[in-house]
């Protein structure tokens, strides 16, 4: 049982299957998101935290696309069985978020498990 601090995070190879489960049924807005994440995740070191609205015009959303991301959690929450608020919210199934100390922007990066993950993911099922 997790305490407060805490939350479950699935594994690479969790993912990895969900990816596979989920990734065709998207829209083309959540695989652009998807993709925006992956192209700013932990390995690519320069380009890591990105803002809400970045995401928005990468998927073609006008305005924040947190919305977006939540319902992208939530297909992720739906796939491991897990209710809505152990992620709190849902997007955090497939997220972090934090706040940047000198501006106070909101920013925002693709967990390292699911980072991996969709790596593997992309390399499996390149036609």
């Amino acid at each position: 049982m997790l305490n407060d601090n805490e939350r479950y995070i699935p594994s690479e190879e969790e993912y990895l299957e969900a990816f596979h489960s989920i990734y065709e049924g998207l829209t083309p807005g959540h695989k652009a998101i998807l993709n925006k994440l992956y192209q700013h995740s932990y390995f690519m070191i320069d380009n890591r935290r990105l803002r809400t609205w970045e995401l928005s015009a990468s998927a073609g959303y006008n305005g924040n696309s947190s919305g977006q991301i939540g319902h992208l959690g939530v297909k992720f929450c739906n796939f491991f069985e897990l209710e809505y608020d152990e992620f709190r919210p849902p997007a955090l199934a497939i997220i972090s978020w934090f706040a940047d100390e000198i501006n106070g922007y909101w920013y925002i990066e693709l967990i390292p498990e699911a980072a991996r993950a969709f790596k593997r993911f992309r390399l499996e099922t390149v036609q």
